[in-house]
């Protein structure tokens, strides 16, 4: 199972070279998470808690009559992946989390990060483009572009109004499902998280990217899938 990042959606996995490289082992369960794609957009911020992303991924799981899957999540992907841990433990074989982790409940940093986010949202798609062709320094190419003018903002800012950090000391420790984090090396929060959350874990390891940062450690696929089938590998042995 596939798990895009905020303000993406499913086709991000296909046009960076994940499908097509998974299918040829795997079968593939790629999802648009609520408030994205052309899953439901509610505007209520608690719509957007963990145990609902969760149970979303589930309830797929459930509707295709699929017992146990592995979990792929990058950035907010990455999040519901380690969320499965607590609110469905039994239902994965094993957890894959890119560019992301949990830190300590309460945390000022992610607040602040989330708080940043509803301000560009607020300004609206032409905007966010705007705001994410700067900060890459390149234009998008059409198909992203299109993806973000259909963006619904008031999803979006629904769902970073809804602060919940569910913590990692708390039940990661109890965790025992294999798990692989990684992140870009010039991705400064997410490496210190995910590596953190590595440290803790019972089975998981943490595997850092040189010269990536947060975008890099999706976009450059060709760097990551030889980890990712080395790991899927492994689990299935176990």
């Amino acid at each position: 199972m596939l798990q895009h990042g905020l303000g993406e959606y499913l086709e991000y996995w296909k046009r960076m070279g994940y499908v097509e490289s998974l299918a040829e082992k795997y079968q593939l369960i790629l999802i648009d998470a609520r408030g994205h794609g052309k899953s439901d957009k509610p505007y209520s911020p608690e719509k957007y808690s963990m145990e609902c992303m969760v149970g979303d991924v589930t309830t797929v799981l459930d509707d295709l009559g699929i017992d146990k899957a592995h979990f792929y999540g990058y950035s907010m992907g990455g999040r519901i992946g380690l969320s499965t841990g607590r609110y469905a433990p039994d239902r994965f074989s094993s957890l894959i989390i890119g560019g992301n982790g949990l830190s300590e409940k309460d945390s000022k940093g992610e607040i602040e990060e989330l708080q940043g986010y509803i301000q560009i949202y607020r300004l609206g798609n032409e905007a966010v483009i705007d705001f994410i062709e700067k900060n890459r320094g390149i234009k998008m190419e059409d198909w992203e572009r299109g993806s973000h003018l259909k963006a619904d903002m008031d999803a979006l800012i629904a769902y970073c109004s809804y602060y919940e950090n569910i913590g990692m000391t708390e039940y990661l420790p109890n965790l025992t499902v294999p798990c692989l984090l990684y992140a870009g090396e010039k991705d400064t929060y997410p490496h210190s998280r995910a590596k953190a959350c590595a440290e803790i874990m019972q089975n998981a390891e943490f595997l850092s990217l040189p010269g990536l940062d947060h975008r890099g450690a999706f976009t450059e696929s060709s760097v990551v899938l030889p980890h990712i089938l080395r790991f899927l590998e492994k689990a299935a042995k176990i």
